[in-house]
């Protein structure tokens, strides 16, 4: 069966939005576009498809703070908690390398502005958000339909806040909710009609980023 899923994602098209070059980490687990109905699914529940795309985020996890800054001196648009403790030690090389990795991706990712990033597929354009915490950041993705309300987003949500979770959905945001049941967590896949709706769902709930105990165990180190 485990060979069947890595043959599958082998045979899938791949999208990479990778911010930083050292220490990256995969943020969340990959996963997949559909763009024939603009949702998001899980790589080990998709069959091979030739309608979307397989996405992987990478994010730089050590230092974030301090680059974070330097993010925020690229682009002054980006809104900073009034609060931010910092102490860590980044050498030039390190800076210098992180700027490289963000003139890099914005080769192939448009920036907009206020920590948004965005890449164009056919008439759908996918959005990756910055999401900003007290002591921590990360990214998270969005795809938008032409003619078509709203964002597809998917958050992943511990089963005890599901509950809770499902009483703070608007009405027009679950017209096409879609739960999937994961070991850990429950994936719900729906629309919201604004950004700013999105990061503060994000904050309050994403199983890998609202709880940072969870969200320090869950990650899978990919270099150093």
């Amino acid at each position: 069966m485990r060979n069947r899923f890595i043959l599958e994602a082998d045979m899938m098209k791949k999208v990479y939005f990778r911010l930083g070059r050292r220490h990256l980490t995969l943020e969340v687990p990959p996963f997949f576009i559909d763009f024939s109905k603009r949702n998001f699914s899980s790589m080990m529940t998709r069959r091979i498809s030739e309608e979307g795309s397989l996405f992987y985020v990478y994010i730089t996890r050590r230092n974030q703070i301090s680059k974070l800054l330097v993010l925020k001196a690229i682009h002054p648009g980006i809104f900073m908690p009034p609060k931010l403790t910092i102490n860590e030690s980044f050498t030039r090389d390190e800076i210098n390398d992180f700027i490289k990795s963000v003139k890099d991706l914005e080769n192939e990712w448009e920036y907009q502005d206020h920590g948004l990033w965005k890449k164009r597929i056919n008439d759908f354009t996918v959005y990756m958000v910055l999401v900003i915490g007290d002591d921590r950041w990360t990214v998270r993705a969005m795809v938008s339909k032409e003619r078509m309300p709203g964002y597809g987003v998917e958050i992943p949500v511990g089963i005890e806040l599901s509950e809770k979770f499902m009483k703070e959905l608007a009405p027009e945001e679950i017209r096409d909710l879609d739960i999937h049941e994961h070991v850990e967590n429950r994936h719900f896949h729906f629309t919201v009609y604004s950004i700013e709706r999105f990061i503060d769902l994000v904050k309050k709930y994403d199983y890998y980023f609202a709880r940072k105990e969870i969200w320090e165990r869950s990650v899978r180190i990919e270099s150093s």
